[in-house]
């Protein structure tokens, strides 16, 4: 028996159930390599592992399959269930994995897996400890994860993971000084200090997204006002968007999302621009100026060789978006600092935060 044949061996009905998944997955270690002890892995040819990395985002779940030399195989992406309870969202955890296991070769065993988690954790413990679209509360996914596929599971914050992932294979791979920002639904941030991720004394390092760059400015989600992530985020720039949209500034905006925020994506933001709302083009710019002040700070912080940009906008965006962040966080460096640090896309896309989740995997193991 395989990794690749644990999913039809354990049945089509069985990744509702716990017992099952567990028995399926860790008879396959100790048909490889004898008696397993529960949590901790087995025994095994390095050459034979395999890692998964999870992506445990609010709206999906993205699993990646990666060979012992942290070689990306394959993936496989659902929805991240709407309920909202920790239970469904570890069952859907599960089966995403158990279906990206099929793609492993013969003779293959899990060496790990590594979860990214948007929010707070104490990593160490592997205690998720608030997600707000997730029902977890002080929740011991690590252990739980752990019983279930009988191997090591790391928990990582999503951002962190995805800089990881940059760092040992994307943008960043090679340097020593750097840093990560990511731009979605909020922003966040990693660090870079002489080649390995910084996660700081409790393992919140890189909240970029809480620099107040505007005094008295919009009011953020963590309830101070004029952080970056309160003007340069998806989510600002959303707000902005659907004062236009109300008023009658983009027709087509309104047509496509209305007011509603939820729908406000930024695949949405782009069939608008396409569409001739050239206001909401100007949003987009406004959020490029405060990102590139952002950036400005981090450079006169910590004097990195690179900072990548990932996530949703910058993806969606690219060139165009880095461009003018580059231009205004030029603008704001002081001329000692201009040009040392490049400002770069994402290398992994989609896959940076699973990457960095399945070497924090390999990397712990």
């Amino acid at each position: 028996m395989s990794a690749a044949l644990l999913r039809n061996n354990a049945g089509p009905d069985q990744a509702a159930n716990d017992s099952p998944i567990e028995y399926g997955i860790k008879w396959e270690c100790r048909r490889t390599s004898g008696p397993a002890t529960e949590g901790k892995g087995c025994a095994m040819a390095k050459d034979a592992r395999v890692y998964i990395g999870v992506d445990l985002g609010a709206t999906k779940i993205i699993a990646a399959l990666f060979d012992s030399k942290l070689k990306f195989i394959a993936s496989e992406k659902i929805k991240t269930p709407r309920e909202g309870s920790a239970q469904a969202v570890v069952k859907a955890l599960t089966e995403c994995v158990l279906r990206t296991l099929a793609a492993a070769a013969e003779g293959s065993v899990l060496g790990g897996v590594g979860v990214a988690v948007p929010g707070p954790l104490d990593r160490a413990k592997g205690i998720v400890r608030y997600t707000p679209n997730m029902g977890f509360k002080d929740y011991h996914l690590g252990e739980e994860l752990a019983g279930r596929f009988g191997a090591p599971a790391i928990l990582e914050n999503d951002v962190q993971a995805g800089v990881l992932g940059e760092l040992r294979a994307g943008a960043l791979k090679g340097m020593r000084n750097a840093v990560g920002v990511f731009i979605g639904t909020g922003i966040g941030g990693g660090i870079v200090i002489n080649g390995e991720l910084y996660r700081g004394a409790t393992g919140s390092a890189g909240e970029v997204g809480h620099m107040i760059l505007q005094d008295g400015g919009a009011l953020c989600g963590c309830g101070n006002y004029g952080c970056l992530e309160a003007l340069a985020s998806r989510t600002a720039m959303a707000k902005d968007s659907i004062a236009l949209a109300a008023s009658g500034k983009a027709p087509v905006l309104m047509d496509i999302a209305g007011t509603d925020l939820r729908k406000y994506r930024s695949s949405v933001f782009e069939e608008a621009i396409a569409g001739g709302d050239k206001k909401v083009k100007v949003v987009l710019d406004r959020g490029a100026y405060w990102l590139g002040v952002g950036l400005a700070n981090l450079v006169h912080l910590l004097n990195p060789e690179a900072i990548v940009l990932g996530g949703g906008v910058s993806t969606r965006f690219g060139e165009s978006f880095r461009k003018k962040a580059e231009a205004s966080m030029e603008a704001h460096l002081m001329p000692g600092l201009s040009g040392t640090s490049k400002l770069l896309l994402s290398g992994l896309g989609d896959l940076a935060v699973p990457t960095g989740a399945a070497f924090a995997a390999a990397e712990a193991s």
